[in-house]
């Protein structure tokens, strides 16, 4: 909610790639830019089984970030123009990758980087297509008086109206955080990983 409406500037009709399609992140984001009115989400993930699931949340078309440039594919998807917005929780090549994905005056909001890969990115390269990156750091906007009741009622209300799902993917008992770290370390799950305090 915060990356699209505050970070990307979303704007109806604006296309929009969502990184890590089906994860707790991706889930939300897809479903969120549809409401906001996004023209065609594309989401991005390493499995079939991923992308499936990113295409029943509501994303229009899914890629595969894994194979060689799979930029272009996007860009095909979009009529050569590319995606207005970037939701970059990657990191590292694939991070080039999605710059080269976005149409001029895209911006690309960098929330995270799952490979533990750096990205170097050359500055110049964002000019000539006014390219803007801007992070993604939740805590400011915490801080910030009545931002997080005003944001969990328009939450709520989407998910009370149906127009908002939580795909949950695992659900564990505390005593397996463990697991639940590392099976998100290792990026095998898929929706928000769930731990129960009472099991």
């Amino acid at each position: 909610m915060i990356a699209l409406k505050k970070s990307a500037r979303i704007q109806p009709g604006d296309t929009v790639l969502v990184e890590g399609a089906a994860g707790g992140l991706g889930s939300f984001s897809i479903q969120l830019a549809k409401i906001y009115g996004a023209a065609k989400v594309i989401g991005a993930a390493s499995t079939t089984e991923k992308r499936e699931i990113a295409e029943r949340l509501g994303a229009d078309a899914t890629v595969n970030y894994t194979d060689a440039n799979w930029a272009e594919h996007v860009k095909e998807l979009t009529g050569g123009k590319g995606v207005d917005i970037v939701l970059e929780t990657a990191g590292g090549e694939i991070t080039k990758e999605a710059l080269t994905a976005m149409a001029d005056f895209g911006r690309m909001v960098f929330i995270g980087q799952s490979s533990g890969d750096h990205t170097e990115i050359d500055l110049w390269k964002l000019t000539e297509p006014n390219h803007t990156i801007t992070g993604l750091y939740i805590m400011p906007y915490l801080a910030t008086p009545g931002f997080a009741t005003e944001s969990l009622t328009e939450l709520f209300g989407y998910l009370g109206s149906g127009k908002l799902s939580i795909n949950v993917g695992k659900v564990l008992p505390l005593s397996q955080a463990a697991e639940a770290h590392r099976l998100l370390e290792n990026r095998q799950t898929t929706g928000k990983v769930i731990l129960q305090p009472w099991a």
